[in-house]
């Protein structure tokens, strides 16, 4: 009887190990990235200095916003010391500025050779899933 679906209730009550390994994975992936702040990376050579005062100008206006969605903010001028980050993150050092927002997952959500506005910064957050599971949880 091909095609024909079991109807073997002590089976229904099982689940299986694959699978629930599969749950306890979700599960301890959203525990640990959501204790992880969201991350804004600055890079910036000597040419865009003025452009990361200009950020960070920005972002120090905009500090409720930035405290509400956990994020921090890291700057790295490009020197010697900061070469292999500007490497591991591909950025070009012939860039000047290189604005760039990481998720709670960890992941890249956007890069910017120009000034971000808080505006920008936070709609995009504000967009993400995992920030509005934050939102909805707080009310």
């Amino acid at each position: 009887m091909s095609g024909h679906l079991s109807s073997n209730p002590a089976g229904s009550i099982f689940v299986s190990a694959g699978f629930m390994k599969t749950i306890i994975t979700l599960i301890l992936i959203m525990i640990t990235t959501t204790e992880q702040p969201r991350k804004v990376l600055l890079f910036y050579n000597d040419n865009g200095k003025q452009q990361w005062e200009a950020q960070l100008k920005t972002l120090e206006a905009a500090q409720k916003g930035i405290r509400e969605r956990d994020i921090e903010v890291f700057s790295s001028p490009f020197s010697g010391q900061t070469a292999d980050e500007w490497k591991k993150c591909k950025i070009d050092r012939s860039e000047a500025f290189t604005f760039i927002l990481i998720g709670r997952d960890g992941s890249e959500k956007l890069r910017s050779h120009e000034i971000v506005k808080a505006e920008k910064l936070f709609g995009m957050i504000d967009a993400m899933p995992m920030r509005q599971r934050e939102v909805s949880s707080d009310h």
